[in-house]
């Protein structure tokens, strides 16, 4: 099997993370060309991943015939440009997430991915581990009866006191929910659908640059299940889901881990009557290696793709609960009349 050819676009600090030391363990994937506005830095990611190409510009690595996908790492006010361009340019995206900022760049997106028939992936890399498999099974099959709510926690202590970073910038995506508001939403859209009857979300935008630096929000479904979600970067570190149903609490906890590295994880599982806890574990994984292997396969015909579709329902979703936690501030500004929704 022929070795594919990643062009990675942008130099973040990710990189190491998410693509070059997951690949260590994919030797049917490598890097064969990265780029950068500016070139020394390029050619500095280069030398030190051993990679045979360098470019002083993003227009340049799309021109290079030889890439079998684009891997965007850039900022995010710039994925769907590049995503575009990629498409345009014949090669398929896989890109950090937040896909796009907003519906309306992501409709114009899925426009060429359609005319292009193209793959994209949203890097939610939580996806892929059988972990969500097994609560979707739980739930779908009242394994331990009818679920009645599910409670979620994402935080991570963030100082920015220089203000340099994305996530104090809202136009670029910034705040607690942009960061980490999609992974909550994923696992709901595996898990439950994403067609609730009702939400609320609240936040005083107190963080730099009037970003939300912790960010509630919550779902009703139809069938009574309630969803919360506390997303900070002042709150302790914790990444956390639980699902109390009718006989059982079940917690994913620190569902972050498998992100730094090769981890195993487990579900735990507390009867309610008898106070008794079962663990089930999962053999040791690497959700970023297990991302490429599967964005591999996708490429190859040999597994079925996540459809866009899926990023453009997360994203709707996502912006009408940022509207209807600004329009609780003191003078948001709505047109004469208009409700928020």
């Amino acid at each position: 099997m022929r070795k594919k050819r990643i062009g990675v676009l942008g130099c973040a600090h990710i990189l190491d993370r998410a693509l070059f030391t997951p690949l260590k363990s994919l030797k049917h994937l490598g890097v064969h060309a990265i780029a950068s506005r500016t070139k020394s830095k390029a050619e500095s990611y280069a030398d030190k991943y051993g990679i045979p190409h360098a470019f002083g510009s993003y227009e340049e690595l799309l021109a290079c015939e030889e890439i079998d996908f684009v891997y965007i790492a850039l900022s995010n006010e710039l994925h769907a440009e590049w995503a575009i361009r990629a498409l345009q340019a014949g090669k398929p995206v896989l890109v950090e997430k937040p896909i796009c900022l907003n519906t309306e760049e992501l409709r114009r997106l899925m426009d060429v991915q359609a005319a292009s028939g193209l793959p994209v992936l949203e890097g939610l890399m939580v996806q892929h581990h059988p972990w969500q498999c097994e609560i979707k099974r739980m739930v779908g099959g009242n394994a331990y009866g009818r679920l009645l709510q599910v409670r979620s926690q994402i935080s991570v202590p963030f100082q920015d006191p220089e203000r340099q970073n994305y996530r104090s910038f809202p136009e670029r995506g910034g705040g607690a929910f942009y960061d980490f508001g999609c992974y909550w939403l994923q696992f709901l859209q595996a898990v439950l659908g994403l067609e609730p009857s009702g939400c609320d979300a609240e936040s005083d935008f107190a963080g730099p640059g009037g970003c939300d630096w912790t960010f509630w929000a919550a779902l009703e479904y139809a069938d009574g299940v309630r969803t919360e979600l506390v997303a900070s970067f002042e709150l302790p570190a914790i990444s956390r889901h639980t699902l109390e149903f009718e006989r059982a609490v079940v917690t994913v906890d620190d569902f972050f881990r498998a992100s730094m590295g090769t981890y195993r994880m487990a579900i735990r599982i507390q009867d309610k009557q008898t106070g008794a806890v079962e663990k089930l574990a999962f053999e040791p994984q690497n959700y970023f290696v297990n991302q490429l292997a599967f964005f591999s396969d996708v490429l190859d015909g040999t597994t079925s793709h996540v459809p866009i579709v899926q990023s453009y329902e997360r994203m709707a979703l996502h912006e009408r609960l940022l509207t209807l936690a600004r329009a609780k501030l003191p003078g948001y500004p709505l047109a004469s009349g208009q409700q928020p929704t």
